[in-house]
């Protein structure tokens, strides 16, 4: 027990550091992402002024077209320089007679009826009108516009701009004259960091405005203020000249739209004093800019510390989660541990939503108290990442006590489940997943139709909502994934099957890709795979031994066979005069000699068929080899009195084939046919093109009954003479087969009643 206090410690104390090393990253996201320079990457710290931001450019052009905007509001609103509220500034008509003059006054006053004032907080933005103000019926009253301050009668070309209401109308002048006294109010007053002067002269230049917030300024003491612009309508091209990092080219147009004479001689020129003196909007924008970036510097340095913290300690108790110390190999489970698995996440799912809805709401509540409001959207969403991360961190770590258990899928009741359909048939197994994956899609999608019911169309983007979305979907996935599983499954089994009937008996299952019965039927596959290899070696090697065994008779044959031939030859020399013995002296000639080219087909034969010879494969014209074959049998055939009858192409038709093995094969289908064919009739050969192969083929009538299948005809041994009186051993058409076969040829036998026919096809090479 005293040496499991100090441990316990010693974990509650990295858990405790865990959680402030995740505060300060928090608290560092937090200065960078509640910071005007959110979003601009890293390359301005260290590259860019104050004077090279962004922002700045953006302000100065704004300011620039304040400036021009200005000297408009000033024909609108003024006289001799000074604000005229008796100013026209709106004729319109309700019908004849109706004709009725507006003053900037009347304006003001009809404004402050309707609730419109100048928010001088807001730099004189304007406010208003009245919420729920109930106007008067000729209030609505559309009225014949003649005349506007800031529309010339030529614009007034279509009803749409002619006709409007008293109320519109002078929103759209007040709009007019809370810019004009913002700009007033900024730029024109002596505190100030940008002053301005834009000159326009006529031709003679007797007649010229001047605008300008510094009349005691030359052009030179505003361009040496730091940053300046200065353009020159009578210069020779359109250049801007400035030293901002920002060439303004709306400068040159809005110089024509504002020139009230017909005359390039004009100029402006702005500077900015960048030491930055008056306390105006630009030291503030300045003194802003600098403190957030000093802000998001050190965001930088407390993120990037909180997180070196947070990923050591969170190491630190990855290993030590379960155990008392590094050493201890035992694993210490909390109650909450000893749930089922799927039970404690749906917990955690519940905690993890009223830490959304009630725990989250009320921490950033706390937060607004010292975060602008313009930041309370992010300062939300950080405190919501922060609930969200603390519950996430429980769950993670109580699923990694479980995992080093081993309980984690064996304590659920999904394991339970999966055990209970594994072991029951393929027809209660999809039963019940049907039911179960059914009534999963009713009930989220009752609580969803539920929630998006009681709570608006907002709620499609609140986050219990696109929670529920997620897990809905995440639900889907899993029951495809086991369907797409079992359809794999199913796909190998058959692919097993189709490999062992296609003969590939060697084929095996990996049987760790399967579960539950697919599992069992792949184990039964791999044994009919070894059952049937076990089938087939004991095959070959019945058919290696067999050609063993005529290999060595043969051979064991052929050298007494060569003598009695040698001393039968020997004996014909000593010209016995006895008839009787002349007699007997021939047919022992014969049968030897038959017996002698019996053992040579027999080991040709069994060569062929067991593929134990070596090809010479060259390009061979075949139409010339069988006009040779022809000539060789063309004395045998006529002895026999068959008449051959050729049907040969007049061209040279190239395949690849052993010369001798082909000849050998044309020679025992010549000889088949002198053999067997019946006399005084036909024998036809032909050569056929037939386009990727070419076909030679001969038929012959047989001298005896062909009551045999075409298949039986090329086994060894196999004659169509069944009284076997002819001198054929049985083993010509076999032997022509295997040889065919071996060069990539294809043999086909065919018999229609005494009619018999052989084809040899080879692929044309020309």
């Amino acid at each position: 027990m005293k040496q499991k206090v100090p441990s316990t410690f010693f974990k509650r104390f990295i858990g405790f550091l865990h959680v402030v090393f995740a505060c300060v990253t928090l608290v560092g996201i937090g200065f960078m992402y509640l910071n005007t320079n959110y979003g601009r990457g890293l390359d301005w710290i260290n590259n860019e002024s104050f004077e090279q931001s962004p922002d700045f450019n953006k302000k100065v052009q704004t300011d620039i077209s304040n400036i021009f905007n200005y000297i408009k509001y000033r024909e609108f609103f003024e006289t001799n320089g000074e604000i005229d509220y008796s100013k026209t500034v709106l004729e319109v008509t309700s019908g004849p007679g109706g004709d009725k003059t507006y003053t900037l006054n009347d304006i003001i006053l009809y404004g402050k009826e309707l609730g419109y004032y100048l928010d001088e907080a807001n730099d004189y933005a304007l406010q208003g009108p009245y919420e729920n103000l109930e106007l008067p019926e000729e209030a609505n009253e559309r009225l014949y516009v003649q005349w506007r301050c800031y529309q010339s009668a030529e614009e007034l070309t279509g009803p749409e701009q002619a006709y409007e209401t008293l109320p519109k109308l002078t929103y759209e002048i007040l709009k007019r004259y809370s810019a004009y006294y913002s700009i007033h109010s900024r730029l024109m007053s002596d505190f100030t960091n940008l002053y301005f002067r834009v000159a326009f002269y006529s031709k003679n230049d007797i007649i010229y405005q001047i605008h300008t917030n510094a009349p005691e300024m030359t052009t030179e003491d505003m361009m040496s203020k730091g940053k300046y612009v200065y353009y020159a309508g009578d210069s020779n091209d359109l250049a801007v000249r400035t030293n901002f990092d920002s060439t303004f080219p709306s400068i040159p147009a809005l110089m024509i739209q504002n020139n009230p004479y017909n005359s390039t001689k004009n100029y402006v020129v702005i500077g900015l004093d960048t030491s930055y003196k008056a306390n105006d909007d630009y030291y503030q924008a300045y003194t802003t800019y600098n403190r957030s970036t000093e802000t998001f510097i050190n965001g930088i340095y407390l993120t990037v510390a909180g997180l070196a913290g947070s990923l050591l300690t969170f190491f630190i108790l990855l290993f030590l989660s379960g155990h008392n110390t590094f050493d201890d190999k035992t694993v210490s489970m909390y109650p909450l541990d000893k749930l089922k698995t799927d039970f404690f996440l749906l917990i955690m799912m519940l905690v993890t939503y009223l830490g959304i809805s009630v725990g989250a709401p009320t921490l950033s509540k706390l937060l607004h108290l010292v975060v602008a409001s313009n930041y309370w959207e992010r300062a939300n969403r950080m405190v919501m990442f922060g609930v969200i991360y603390f519950c996430m961190l429980l769950t993670f770590f109580s699923l990694v006590r479980r995992y080093k258990a081993e309980t984690l899928w064996s304590n659920s009741f999904l394991h339970d489940l999966t055990n209970a359909l594994s072991e029951s048939t393929f027809k209660y197994r999809l039963t019940m997943v049907y039911v179960l994956y059914l009534s999963y899609n009713v009930f989220i999608i009752t609580i969803g139709a539920f929630y998006v019911l009681n709570n608006g169309d907002e709620s499609l983007r609140s986050i219990p909502f696109i929670a529920g979305m997620i897990v809905w979907i995440v639900g889907n996935l899993v029951v495809f994934y086991h369907l797409y599983r079992n359809a794999k499954q199913t796909d190998m089994l058959h692919q097993a099957i189709e490999k062992l009937a296609a003969g590939e008996t060697s084929y095996k299952v990996d049987v760790s890709e399967f579960s539950s019965l697919e599992a069992s039927l792949a184990e039964g596959l791999n044994r009919i795979s070894d059952g049937l290899e076990t089938a087939l070696a004991e095959q070959v090697k019945s058919e290696r031994l067999k050609a063993d065994l005529i290999t060595n008779v043969s051979h064991d044959i052929k050298t007494p066979l060569t003598s009695i031939i040698n001393y039968v030859d020997l004996i014909k020399r000593e010209k016995i005069d006895n008839p009787t013995v002349q007699k007997y002296l021939e047919v022992l000639d014969q049968k030897s000699h038959r017996l002698k080219t019996l053992t040579e087909d027999l080991v040709e034969a069994s060569k062929a068929s067991s593929g134990n010879i070596k090809l010479e494969m060259n390009h061979i014209d075949i139409v010339e080899l069988v006009q040779q074959t022809n000539g060789e049998f063309e004395e045998k055939y006529a002895f026999r009195k068959l008449e051959m009858v050729n049907n040969l192409p007049n061209e040279v038709i190239l395949i690849e084939a052993d010369g001798r093995r082909l000849w050998r094969v044309l020679e025992n289908l010549y000889n088949n046919a002198c053999k067997y064919a019946l006399e005084n009739t036909r024998v036809y050969i032909s050569v056929e093109d037939r386009g990727s192969d070419v076909v030679f083929s001969i038929k012959n009538i047989s001298a005896d009954p062909l009551n045999i299948s075409p298949d039986e005809l090329t086994e060894r041994f196999v004659r169509g003479d069944v009284s076997r009186t002819t001198e054929g051993s049985g083993l010509g058409l076999s032997i022509a087969k295997s040889l065919t076969q071996l060069q990539g040829g294809k043999f086909l036998i065919t018999i229609d009643g005494d009619l018999f026919k052989a084809e040899v096809s080879f692929p044309i090479k020309n």
